[in-house]
């Protein structure tokens, strides 16, 4: 139990760091109409229903337990009066049966009296020892005894609680006091206050909640926008500085009082770069003296910023047997991994037999989570393995460079080799003139290893809902655009008849494709295509049931409302449907959905966006992560990274929010582009300059 077996015993605090009695209240009868609620009795939050039946029990049996109260004048009133700090309920119940008539308004009272100086104290404890109170009001109780002058210590060994306790609720009790009006209504939950406390500025507090809209007041986008201006510690930037480093130069720190993980937060972001650019630009002068033609420093260096580099290869010396043998152990596992990997992921794909998908068990889901972690660190080990076998040729630093950059985890991240597309040319232009060492480079830039086969970037069952989606989109937009649908029709039309074993996504037979979009796009009815579609379907509403009477009603219509019936059957009959991440381009050239998608200016924004049921709910938390990174930055997404799957997903929807981002599968289709061999670059360039 807490400081009090019971109010009317000795009281023991602590003093000094040893527990001592404190005397204990003095028993006295005071009228009821002397008495009246204080405003030292911590309870705030009441159950007034209850009242009546205490009333009855305490008519019944009397006043089983005395009201604590101290001497306390009451505005307005004259002689002796009392405040009661604790056993509001009971003179709640008592006022009550005044008011029915049943007792005399200055009827006698036991109550235990106390020095006016230990009334929250007193009423503390007692609820302590009574039913349990509303946190609002433990927290602002809390908050009184330290402004009396007790510390968090003190008032920690008094109640029973850890020092840390004590902290984190004196914590909340400084929030901006509509905070605690809200907590006591019930309006806003733990969590989001546990965020606001991030800051001790109430005008802060105040403008970061009103700046949210009501349904994103979560406490994770709370967090999110109190801590936008730091860094936290566990963020690649921050490990790779480190926090020595850091507080060496300077730097200040702020704790997250209510993290179980010790959250700490560096407040100097700019300090933080320099110490990162600083480190970063004393690695890349030590490989240019290694030979390197240049080594450029970039904080973060993504897919597409390796795509504008032609890339050397390097050369691997032979491994030992011993090598040979851990590298070949390594790749089996990883094969095994995938092989279980492909095996779950199967297990969603589409039953035609139950027009359902497969869902994962909470077993599986984690199995799968767990094997694709144990893929990704077996990976790096075999790069780490093979990278140590790899040897640059002198002739090979000297036409390519370096780039130094933070990878995710907070590591030193070395991608070398690398060709600038000006170094390219003029390494091709060197070997065609008949220097030996560009000769070289060039063989070499040529000799460069082809990418190995990857896996699939989504599934094959969202890639079916994605591409279900797209395909819904394409197809309202036809049913709006009556002369796209009339051209797209004839070409594929004319195709047929020309080139027949040319494909088309248009279904020439008019075959209603509704039912395989509905099946396939997940929560398809909610959307803006769905509506769409279904308002061009009104379109027959009109038209009679007869085959004949249907013929002379068509042959009556005018042109424009042919056009528009005609906009609807082309668009019932489109699709791009496919288990495939991305489009294979149709032999010939042109591709039909592309041409169709760019009449009609398809942006896939406006019809879709990344919702759990569509997308989230389908992906590893990886795949959030990137999103999340080409959206906001990958300071935003670290924490994802580290969040259970249900929180990373709603912080993931959170961040993408409005933002407009589209998965590769949706994205504009891109152009064909053919790929030219280094010599005939060259001969180009000749030709060009004779030209």
């Amino acid at each position: 139990m807490a400081a009090f077996d019971a109010t009317d015993r000795d009281v023991v605090v602590e003093v000094d760091g040893e527990v001592v009695p404190v005397e204990q209240g003095q028993e006295r009868s005071i009228p009821l109409n002397s008495l009246f609620l204080s405003e030292r009795n911590v309870r705030k939050v009441r159950n007034t229903e209850t009242i009546p039946a205490l009333a009855a029990t305490i008519e019944a049996q009397g006043l089983l337990y005395r009201l604590c109260v101290v001497p306390e004048k009451r505005k307005g009133t004259k002689g002796e009066t009392f405040g009661v700090v604790a056993g509001g309920r009971r003179l709640a119940a008592l006022h009550w049966l005044v008011k029915q008539g049943r007792m005399a308004k200055d009827a006698p009272v036991q109550c235990l009296v106390f020095d006016v100086s230990r009334g929250v104290a007193v009423s503390l404890t007692e609820n302590f020892a009574q039913e349990v109170m509303h946190p609002a009001d433990q927290m602002v109780a809390f908050k009184k005894l330290v402004d009396e002058g007790k510390t968090a210590g003190q008032v920690a060994a008094a109640f029973g609680v850890s020092v840390l306790t004590v902290e984190r609720r004196l914590a909340l009790a400084n929030l901006a006091p509509m905070f605690i009006d809200l907590y006591r209504e019930g309006k806003i939950e733990q969590g989001q206050l546990q965020a606001l406390a991030l800051t001790s500025d109430h005008e802060r507090q105040q403008a970061v909640w009103e700046s949210l809209p009501q349904y994103s007041r979560s406490a994770y986008s709370i967090r999110a926008a109190l801590t936008k201006e730091e860094i936290k510690a566990s963020e690649p930037l921050a490990v790779f500085v480190g926090l020595d480093k850091y507080r060496e130069a300077g730097g200040t720190l702020r704790e997250d009082l209510f993290s179980e993980s010790d959250a700490v937060f560096l407040q100097d972001g700019a300090l933080l770069n320099r110490l990162a650019a600083e480190r970063l630009e004393a690695e890349a002068t030590a490989l240019e003296e290694a030979g390197w033609k240049w080594a450029e420093v970039r904080m973060h260096f993504t897919s597409a910023d390796r795509s504008h580099f032609a890339r050397l290869h390097c050369e691997s010396a032979k491994p030992s047997k011993q090598e040979a043998a851990a590298m070949d152990d390594l790749q089996a596992s990883i094969n095994r991994l995938n092989e279980r990997l492909d095996e779950l992921e199967a297990l969603t794909a589409y039953d035609s037999e139950t027009d359902e998908e497969g869902v994962w068990t909470d077993e599986q889901q984690a199995e799968h989570d767990s094997l694709e972690e144990q893929a990704e660190q077996l990976v790096d080990q075999l790069s780490a393995m093979q990278d140590v076998l790899r040897v640059w040729k002198p002739e090979q630093k000297a036409t390519a460079g370096v780039v130094l950059s933070i990878d995710s985890d907070g590591t030193l991240c070395v991608t070398e080799g690398l060709v600038r597309p000006e170094d390219r040319k003029a390494i091709v232009a060197a070997a065609k003139n008949g220097d030996e060492g560009a000769a070289a480079a060039a063989e070499a830039l040529s000799a460069s290893s082809p990418a190995p086969k990857e896996r699939a970037e989504y599934s094959a069952a969202l890639c079916q809902n994605m591409t279900a989606h797209r395909t819904a989109a394409v197809a309202a937009s036809l049913s709006q655009n009556p002369v796209s649908a009339l051209a797209a029709l004839l070409h594929t039309l004319i195709l047929r008849e020309r080139q027949p074993w040319q494909s088309s996504p248009l279904d020439v037979r008019f075959a209603d494709n509704t039912h395989h979009v509905e099946r396939n796009a997940a929560d398809f009815d909610g959307t803006k295509a769905a509506g769409v579609l279904k308002e061009a379907d009104a379109l027959l509403a009109s038209l009679p049931g007869e085959s004949s009477d249907l013929f002379a009603h068509l042959l009556a219509m005018a042109v424009p409302d042919l056009l528009s019936l005609l906009a609807r059957s082309v668009a019932r009959a489109y699709s791009v449907q496919s288990p495939d991440p991305v489009r294979k381009h149709p032999r010939g050239g042109f591709d039909l959905a592309q041409g169709i998608e760019s009449a009609l200016g398809v942006d896939m924004a406006d019809w879709w966006y990344p919702s759990i049921e569509n997308y989230l709910g389908h992906v590893p938390k990886s795949k959030m992560v990137e999103a999340v990174t080409e959206c906001v930055g990958a300071q935003a997404a670290q924490p994802i990274e580290k969040m259970k799957k249900a929180d990373a997903i709603a912080a993931t929807a959170s961040l993408l929010d409005g933002r407009r981002w589209l998965p590769s599968t949706l994205q504009p289709y891109p152009m064909p582009v053919l790929r030219e061999e280094f010599e005939e670059d060259g001969q180009e360039e000749d030709e060009d300059e004779q030209g």
